[in-house]
């Protein structure tokens, strides 16, 4: 569906899981979108949805042409690969997030980037923008770095600090499902969000800029985990050994702010 706005030139820096999902989506709305890769397979997809494909390796140099100027705008979906590289990840992330500033130079566009709310790490009750960072794995302390780095970077950057990602391809009942291990912190509020609505807010906050930098991005409804986990797992036919109990009080992420803005996603109700 075209929308109803003049179209923009996008950079879509990480075309995987997110990212070409997200090309598609842009590029069927009537964008000029460039997507980077490091392997031949996802280059031909961004290809074949209507975009321009660039191999990218960071921490290596990115091509001139890949990023563009102050009209256009520039979405970081890079993964931070906590768990394969462990105390190395901020540094390898930060990295290659230098090449980004380097492909830039003094024509900043607008960023984007996609955050977690894994930097809320053990925080308890709700949770907003608001509330501090305490990141306490190797991803989440990758992307904090990330985080207050490109705010030092870039004027005009948007963090959208996203939920445990969902969808069809990640269908959460393979979490836990036909699995011989127990659900921990079976008490605990889930925090989730879908792909697409992920794609929906992004989408949104391209076509209105606001003053505001920094969204959390998650479902509003917060099951217990192991009633939920066991509710999908049994929903494909797959069954989970048992629960572990705890998790009561855990953090539960608000997006009042995004919601105000007339995010509307839709799969509201993971139950």
């Amino acid at each position: 569906m075209k929308e109803n706005f003049s179209p923009l030139s996008i950079s879509i820096l990480g075309c995987g899981w997110l990212g070409l999902p997200l090309l598609c989506s842009l590029v069927d709305a009537g964008h000029d979108v460039k997507g980077s890769a490091r392997r031949p397979e996802p280059l031909t997809a961004i290809k074949a949805a209507g975009g321009t494909p660039f191999r990218i390796d960071l921490p290596g140099e990115i091509p001139e042409d890949f990023i563009g100027g102050t009209d256009s705008a520039l979405i970081i979906t890079l993964p931070p690969r906590g768990r394969q590289l462990g105390t190395a990840a901020t540094e390898h992330y930060l990295a290659c997030l230098q090449s980004v500033s380097r492909a830039c130079g003094e024509n900043q566009p607008r960023v984007f980037f996609t955050s977690s709310t894994g930097v809320y790490g053990d925080a308890k009750g709700k949770v907003t923008e608001a509330t501090p960072p305490q990141p306490n794995t190797h991803s989440s302390r990758a992307v904090l770095a990330a985080e207050e780095w490109l705010q030092r970077k870039f004027t005009d950057l948007t963090i959208l600090r996203l939920a445990g990602l969902i969808a069809e391809d990640r269908h959460p009942g393979r979490f836990y499902g036909g699995r011989d291990r127990l659900i921990p912190n079976s008490e605990a509020p889930v925090n989730l969000v879908h792909r697409a609505d992920v794609i929906s807010a992004i989408r949104l906050l391209l076509k209105k800029p606001q003053s505001k930098k920094l969204f959390n991005v998650c479902a509003a409804s917060h099951p217990a985990k192991g009633a939920f986990y066991k509710r999908a797992a049994n929903s494909i036919g797959l069954q989970v050994p048992g629960f572990k109990p705890g998790g009561k009080g855990d953090k539960i992420i608000s997006s009042h702010a995004l919601r105000e803005l007339g995010w509307a996603p839709l799969h509201e109700n993971l139950m």
